[in-house]
């Protein structure tokens, strides 16, 4: 950086003064160290969910044409929560909060170097490629089963025992893909029909 190359020059030019341009430059360093810091932390802040620390939508629409476009095969999943809004209103936000972060652990737990989301709420998304298939994932409907199954297992929060489902939407694809607001439409769209199919585990919308 310009800061450092200055510091440098002072050193240079100032032959008899090491010690003070060693520590300027130094102290430039540590400066720069420190802005570096504070853009990373930024920057992360700017694209995750600060509750449950998981990607949020500006990261989801940042990384995930391009996680589409290097992957064989992909699906794009939305989530939303059965059974969290009894859970928030009888026990309060903190013990919903503490729910939100256990789904969020289970659900990027599932995943093998893919996309975890919270897009707001209760409601979760995620990009999954082949890389998660991995062990006895063979298909998308086995690693969903499995997502399915992970978030519906009971958690003791605050000396309760408390469970939630997801009702999920899945659109598939193995080739270009549309653009990812169209995906998670398509996912939502299948989601909403798991809603209203008496909170069935998850409905497939195939986009081919």
């Amino acid at each position: 950086m310009d800061i450092l190359s200055h510091a440098d020059r002072l050193a240079a030019a100032a032959p008899d003064g090491e010690r003070a341009a060693d520590a300027e430059l130094a102290r430039l360093r540590a400066q720069v160290a420190r802005l570096e810091s504070e853009r990373a932390a930024l920057w992360w802040a700017i694209h995750h969910d600060d509750l449950t620390g998981l990607a949020n939508r500006r990261l989801l629409n940042t990384v995930g044409p391009s996680m589409l476009r290097k992957a064989t095969r992909y699906a794009v999943l939305v989530l939303d929560l059965n059974g969290f809004k009894p859970v928030n209103d009888r026990y309060g936000h903190a013990v919903g909060d503490e729910v939100l972060c256990t789904v969020g652990r289970r659900l990027s737990g599932c995943l093998v170097d893919d996309l975890a989301v919270r897009l707001g709420g209760d409601e979760f998304a995620a990009i999954i490629t082949e890389s998660s298939l991995v062990g006895t994932r063979h298909d998308w409907p086995t690693l969903v089963s499995e997502i399915s199954e992970a978030l519906a297992q009971p958690m003791s929060i605050g000396g309760n025992r408390l469970a939630v489902t997801a009702s999920i939407g899945v659109t598939t694809g193995s080739r270009e893909p549309p653009t990812m607001a169209e995906l998670i439409r398509r996912a939502d769209v299948a989601m909403y029909h798991a809603k209203a199919n008496r909170y069935c585990s998850y409905i497939t919308f195939d986009q081919r």
